[in-house]
């Protein structure tokens, strides 16, 4: 498994694409998350599921912790979930690279 990191729109599904290009891509892992959520699933072991069942894949998922602490406390509680989830996939990852304005640095 592999992880590319990034705020919205900074190219990292198009970064993970060029460099696995016959890997499986879930992009959008962040939203995956949230429809883990709205089904009652704990964000840690949903994150446990996908790295069981997609050990090869290579998983794109938007920084949603930075910035401006939302007033909703659902939105809070998805950006918490999301952060808890990418800590498994992040440890089960064989790298993790994190994009900028398209270029990527590899942080694991």
């Amino acid at each position: 498994m592999k992880l590319y990191i990034g705020g919205a729109y900074q190219g990292q599904t198009e970064l993970a694409v060029q460099e696995n290009p016959d890997a499986e891509v879930l992009t959008d892992f962040h939203e995956m998350v949230r429809e883990a959520l709205r089904r009652g699933e704990e964000p840690r072991a949903f994150a446990v599921s996908i790295c069981e069942v997609k050990p090869d894949a290579v998983v794109v998922c938007n920084e949603v912790g930075a910035g401006v602490v939302p007033i909703d406390a659902g939105e809070r509680a998805f950006r918490e979930a999301v952060g808890r989830a990418l800590c498994v996939v992040a440890q089960n990852a064989e790298s993790v690279t994190r994009c900028v304005c398209g270029i990527g640095v590899r942080i694991k």
